[in-house]
């Protein structure tokens, strides 16, 4: 079971990333709310964005009170993009950027992740310019990470 925040962060991260619809988050307030006497106005705010830009709802979703567990939303996360990359192969290039700059930005900080996500953008770049590998294999490697650090919801 997550807690509101953590669920908050999830759908902030997946929708600013594109792999997650804005209608995922505006589901996910409408229950919400429907289990809450007292729903935050956040969650309100959230419920009504259905025709919202991504980045306003992400932005609705930053407001959402409490506190999250970082590391339990980033692994979420992981899950939930290997869970799109399966679905779409298409987006691996962009997952691997993804991850990436939030390895830069230290949303997954090397003492849980590793330093894999910096590499996983450079052995796609390496494999598109013929230099090293296929892109066939930097996919599997991304693939991997995600398997290995990802968290699927039950």
């Amino acid at each position: 079971m997550t807690n509101q925040k953590n669920e908050a962060e999830r759908l902030r991260f997946g929708i600013r990333g594109g792999w997650l619809p804005v209608g995922e988050a505006v589901a996910w307030a409408d229950a919400e709310i429907s289990k809450s006497l007292e729903p935050a106005a956040a969650l309100i705010e959230v419920a009504s964005a259905s025709k919202r830009s991504p980045q306003d709802v992400a932005n609705l979703l930053e407001a959402v009170p409490g506190a999250s567990d970082r590391i339990e939303v980033m692994r979420r996360c992981l899950g939930d993009l290997l869970d799109a990359i399966e679905r779409q192969p298409a987006l691996s290039r962009d997952a691997a950027r993804w991850l990436e700059a939030s390895a830069i930005e230290g949303e997954l900080p090397d003492d849980d992740f590793g330093y894999e996500p910096t590499a996983l953008a450079d052995a796609f770049a390496l494999a598109e310019a013929g230099t090293y590998g296929t892109v066939r294999e930097a996919r599997e490697r991304l693939l991997a990470f995600l398997r290995e650090h990802g968290k699927r919801e039950a």
